[in-house]
């Protein structure tokens, strides 16, 4: 069947996007999402600064493998833990995440109870990381912020509603 727009990702070339129909996933939009956490280079960003004390001597899941699911999941719309156990069997996340085997929702509940404070501060680090390469790759170096004098309703007896900026 001929295509009218094909695409292949680069994160793993085994995949291709396109819209002529056939298997569909309700989640192939992850496809999109891993290419952009391909592009920021995630997984070594997130080596850099997140540093989780594990004491785990057998797994089959590291920290960043677990993260990058948990993270797929919650762009996704799984903002339960325990839809894990139902996505483990799911062919795209399996593919956009490259592998057979997912981590179950026990061991995503093991992994957010290693998370302690040190590593919340991390992980804005890890954001902010992010966000400079964002700015980096798109070339944004001001910025801009627009306030206008647009009037607003509120409602309630809010704090300084009657304050306009532009006057």
């Amino acid at each position: 069947m001929t295509s009218l727009h094909k695409n292949q990702v680069k994160f793993n070339s085994n995949l291709t996007i396109s819209h002529t129909g056939g298997r569909l996933s309700s989640d192939s939009g992850l496809v999109l999402v891993q290419e952009v956490m391909n592009t920021f280079d995630f997984s070594h960003v997130a080596k850099q600064w997140l540093h989780i004390k594990d004491k785990r001597v057998y797994f089959t899941h590291d920290n960043l493998a677990i993260l990058e699911q948990l993270i797929m999941q919650l762009i996704a719309g799984y903002s339960a833990d325990s839809s894990a156990n139902l996505l483990r069997q799911d062919p795209v996340f399996q593919a956009v995440l490259g592998k057979k085997e997912l981590a179950s929702q026990s061991s995503i509940s093991r992994f957010l109870d290693r998370f302690t404070e040190e590593n919340m501060d991390q992980l804005q680090a890890l954001n902010q990381s992010l966000i400079d390469k964002a700015r980096l790759i798109r070339n944004d170096t001001e910025l801009i912020i627009d306030v206008d004098s647009t009037h607003s309703d509120t409602f309630g007896r809010q704090e300084q509603t009657d304050y306009n900026a532009h006057y």
